[in-house]
């Protein structure tokens, strides 16, 4: 990794990559990915420039991050450090590389993908659920934020059936705190606990955050209304797992190897986002 480095920067000047984080109203969150930036650092090259940046809700603000390396660097790598490919990833981004280009024709910007359909994230849950035991009939929930965009609500159930494969059980359950249907709150509001010992609810979330908080009391909740033989739990967001970290230090390193960016995968964008690229 520091031999490509090096050659890269020998070549091309300094290397700088942004990871854009979204952004909450509670600082918990803030914090919770500033921390995780800290720990993805490690994994990267010590001679690249790494910044991060906040879409909303939290400084600094993506294009005040982005206009002062293009005061000084000849070349930006963007990472949505965020889980699928809606709204801001298929257009803020985009936008924000037109403003470059704009305002800074000599500076090159590649951009990443969100995580997405990355096998990574299911590689974490599977280690952050207790493991199966065929004395326990586990209820798995996974529960998405909800989006406007089709393909990121149905990455969610694509990743899901990949984490059944693996653990098996019970189908699982599929939810969303907001947006879109079906509605977490309503599912556990009207879930009964018949067939199953342990209920196991799983946020595909990666930083904490208000959402987190009512995905908790979500279950606390059912729990006093309806007590299970071996209790429940709510895996915590997975944004800082060494698993994801790992992934994301790959795909950035291939990034400013390659200097260019790539088409996602085939479940990231619908036909009509593909068209406008």
């Amino acid at each position: 990794m520091k031999n490509i480095a090096g050659s890269l920067q020998r070549e091309n000047g300094p290397i700088a990559v942004v990871l854009i984080g979204h952004g909450s109203p509670m600082e918990e969150g803030n914090r919770h990915f500033r921390e995780t930036v800290g720990k993805l650092l490690p994994r990267l090259p010590p001679e690249w420039t790494v910044r991060e940046a906040f879409l909303e809700h939290a400084e600094p603000e993506v294009r005040t991050v982005l206009r002062d390396l293009a005061e000084k660097m000849a070349a930006i790598h963007l990472f949505p450090f965020l889980l699928f490919d809606a709204g801001h990833s298929k257009g803020d981004v985009w936008g924000f590389i037109g403003e470059l280009a704009r305002d800074f024709p000599n500076v090159t910007v590649v951009r990443e993908w969100a995580i997405g359909t990355d096998q990574a994230p299911v590689s974490v849950l599977l280690d952050l659920l207790p493991p199966a035991d065929p004395a326990i009939r586990d209820q798995v929930i996974i529960v998405g934020r909800g989006s406007l965009d089709p393909g990121a609500n149905a990455s969610l159930y694509y990743q899901g059936r990949r984490l059944w494969e693996r653990r098996l059980g019970r189908e699982f359950l599929f939810s969303f705190i907001g947006v879109t249907e079906p509605r977490y709150r309503s599912l556990m509001e009207t879930l009964e606990p018949t067939g199953f010992d342990r209920l196991l609810v799983v946020p595909y979330f990666l930083f904490e955050g208000v959402l987190m908080e009512r995905i908790r009391k979500g279950l606390e909740d059912f729990l006093l209304r309806c007590p299970l033989p071996h209790g429940g739990s709510v895996t915590p967001p997975f944004g800082d797992h060494p698993i994801l970290l790992d992934a994301i230090a790959g795909r950035l390193t291939r990034l400013v190897k390659n200097r260019q960016t790539v088409m996602p995968r085939w479940l990231a964008l619908d036909p009509p986002a593909s068209a406008t690229l």
